[in-house]
């Protein structure tokens, strides 16, 4: 889960007439929760709407229920459910049969079915 999905995950759980949370005050705090030494781990980049690259984090499971933690348990349930939800769609796709390609037959069909 990016940064990015974390702030929108955030400010979706304001109550309203709450200011918002911009990204770059919640890059500020990563650190601050998880270690500058792990923090660097996550690091990466996104394309703003000015096709500007800009600084972001890709946090794992762990590391992105961490920083809902920081936040509340609202955020943290919703974090969690929503990992939970694309793991679940990730194992739901079919997987492709793998053809055997000992039998020319069933190879060239296979070949012939990618293009």
């Amino acid at each position: 889960m990016s940064s990015l999905e974390m702030v929108a995950y955030i400010n979706a759980t304001r109550e309203p007439g709450k200011a918002e949370l911009r990204h770059d005050n919640f890059m500020a705090k990563v650190s601050s929760v998880l270690g500058v030494g792990d923090a660097l781990k996550f690091q990466g980049m996104y394309k703003d709407a000015y096709n500007r690259d800009k600084p972001c984090y890709n946090f794992p499971k762990r590391e992105a229920c961490l920083m809902a933690m920081s936040y509340s348990y609202e955020l943290q349930a919703k974090v969690f459910d929503a990992w939970v939800a694309a793991e679940e769609k990730l194992l739901a796709k079919p997987v492709a049969a793998i053809p055997n390609f000992d039998d020319p037959i069933a190879a060239a069909r296979a070949w012939i079915e990618a293009r």
